[in-house]
């Protein structure tokens, strides 16, 4: 300890020099403090803050949420025979059904028709916004980033079952190559009613072809989903119930309002 009274005795240049060493000791003890613990701020001592990173993925079929809402359909092109015109007729009637599904469909239309000359006299091809087009232009003439082809009751007739499957692939192939982005729903031909059956077209050999056709979709891996909505409107053996035909005295195959609403209901929690 620094005796006060030996200081005051020391000369008066030599008590200067102590006091001022004595508070340049004190300055720098200060100083010393002050940078290490800057008044209860982080000290030096401490690790710097580091940003976390959460990568995603961008999002799949798997990620839909069900039921999806209509507006989910706005990028959506559905391409069909007279079945699926009856579908149309009941969307463009209520807004809240499919949004504003881009219908690319004919009465008549197959898969195997679907492919003749746009030019063939016989030929029969969808009209979309007052213009002929083949059905596998459907993605770059509508721009749509989802197709669903619901096709085969007038192939089944004409074709047999593995013609009309023949058929079925190729015009797939030919709309995937002409969409290699787009997602491909391929729904299931629909049944027809018990007493309407045929020797070819007939629900057994609906129900066969729509077998081949889950198989294949199933096979072509992502960007591909097969929607079975014939065992959904089906009744208990397998035919279109009387009370959702529109047609029971003629083709006993087209949809009343009530199958249009199941139906929607159906893609809405499915696709």
């Amino acid at each position: 300890m620094i005796d006060t009274k030996s200081i005051l005795k020391l000369p008066r240049k030599i008590q200067i020099t102590l006091i001022t060493l004595c508070v340049a000791i004190i300055l720098l003890t200060v100083a010393s403090c002050t940078t290490k613990y800057d008044f209860g701020k982080a000290t030096l001592d401490e690790p710097a803050a580091t940003e976390t990173v959460i990568e995603t993925e961008a999002p799949t079929e798997a990620d839909i949420v069900h039921p999806v809402d209509a507006s989910w359909f706005n990028d959506m092109a559905i391409v069909g025979d007279s079945v699926t015109v009856m579908l149309e007729y009941y969307c463009d009637n209520d807004p809240d059904a499919l949004g504003d599904a881009m219908f690319y469909c004919a009465g008549s239309l197959g898969y195997g028709n679907s492919q003749w000359d746009i030019d063939d006299e016989n030929a029969v091809h969808p009209v979309y916004h007052g213009e002929v087009h083949l059905v596998e232009d459907v993605i770059p003439v509508t721009g749509a980033n989802k197709v669903m082809i619901t096709l085969g009751m007038n192939d089944i007739g004409n074709y047999g079952v593995e013609g009309a499957f023949d058929q079925a692939k190729s015009l797939i192939e030919k709309v995937r190559a002409k969409g290699p982005d787009a997602f491909i729903y391929i729904e299931s031909t629909t049944p027809m009613l018990s007493s309407m059956q045929r020797e070819t077209l007939n629900n057994e050999n609906i129900r066969i072809f729509n077998g081949m056709l889950k198989e294949y979709v199933e096979s072509q891996g992502d960007g591909y989903k097969f929607l079975d909505f014939y065992s959904v409107i089906a009744d208990e053996n397998g035919d279109l119930p009387y009370e959702y035909c529109s047609d029971p005295d003629g083709m006993g195959i087209h949809f009343t309002t009530d199958a249009c609403e199941k139906w929607v209901e159906f893609l809405k929690n499915n696709v």
